[in-house]
């Protein structure tokens, strides 16, 4: 909250969701007395989705940005916000870029993530699939109508709403991507990223809303679905890893077996090459004539 009230940009409305939390953010919450603050408490817990989409309706502004509790806007988050919506008026989604903390003390880390300038369009739309656009809920920023009209947060959603949210928006709404670093992510224990026995049950609800990640998009599904798998066994999570197995095995339009899918590198190798070449084209460099591109295997 503080880093909001902070900000360069002073003409704001912050709505903060008590979502029937228990950990004293009620009585805090009580004490601000900023009038630009209005917090609407909700007696029962309904998880993250249910508390963004009563913000939303609940939202007088134009342009709707969010913040989860573990993540924090620079000052300048919304001035920049604002100044490049108003540069581009057709512009209706913006996913800009942040700084990722991981650990805690001395061994924690600090990562940019900084997404490819200027993605619109169909480029948008794939870079999404093959996850090479950062597009964690803090760096989406959307017009208020363009949520109305074409769908808020999934609540049937446990994991990967933000992804759901925004390849919805692409196919009608016009779509935006910037480098500049504008918020930064702090990975607490108990974020949703981090629960990954939600991880694969996820990726099947996507793959049910946007069936091109299947059709068009295999080699990245199967390579994120392949360092799921491998991060499981890795940790020894032995509960969420057999219960995935029997998931993968029950979903029928897979089309590679679990074992198929972990001994064939050539499955998902094809996606970090597609990847790279294409990041190179949008930047103007000429593609690299000695990349290899891995075709994935038929399974017959």
């Amino acid at each position: 909250i503080e880093s909001v009230l902070a900000q360069t940009f002073p003409d704001f409305e912050l709505i903060v969701v008590d979502d029937g939390s228990r950990d004293g953010t009620g009585e805090l919450l009580a004490r601000l007395s900023d009038r630009r603050v209005r917090v609407i408490s909700v007696d029962r817990n309904r998880g993250a989705c249910a508390a963004r989409n009563r913000g939303i309706e609940e939202a007088q502004g134009d342009i709707l940005c969010f913040l989860d509790s573990d993540d924090v806007y620079l000052p300048d988050k919304l001035t920049c916000v604002s100044a490049l919506f108003g540069e581009r008026p057709e512009l209706d989604v913006l996913v800009d870029s942040f700084i990722c903390h991981k650990g805690i003390g001395p061994e924690g880390r600090a990562k940019r993530k900084l997404n490819p300038p200027g993605l619109c369009g169909s480029a948008f739309r794939s870079a999404l699939f093959e996850r090479r656009i950062a597009k964690a809920t803090s760096a989406i920023s959307v017009r208020r109508r363009a949520l109305i009209e074409g769908g808020s947060f999934d609540e049937g959603l446990r994991r990967r709403q933000d992804f759901d949210l925004v390849l919805r928006l692409s196919r009608k709404y016009v779509c935006w991507t910037t480098d500049r670093v504008l918020w930064e992510k702090h990975e607490s224990l108990d974020a949703i990223s981090r629960d990954h026995g939600l991880f694969l049950q996820a990726s099947i609800d996507i793959c049910d809303r946007h069936p091109e990640y299947l059709s068009e998009y295999s080699a990245s599904l199967y390579r994120d679905l392949r360092s799921h798998f491998s991060w499981l066994f890795k940790q020894r999570h032995w509960r969420d890893l057999f219960a995935d197995v029997r998931r993968y095995s029950g979903y029928a339009p897979f089309e590679h077996s679990l074992v198929r899918l972990m001994l064939d590198g050539r499955i998902s190798g094809r996606a970090q090459a597609d990847s790279t070449q294409r990041t190179r084209r949008e930047s103007g460099k000429p593609p690299s004539s000695a990349e290899t591109i891995c075709v994935p295997a038929s399974v017959e």
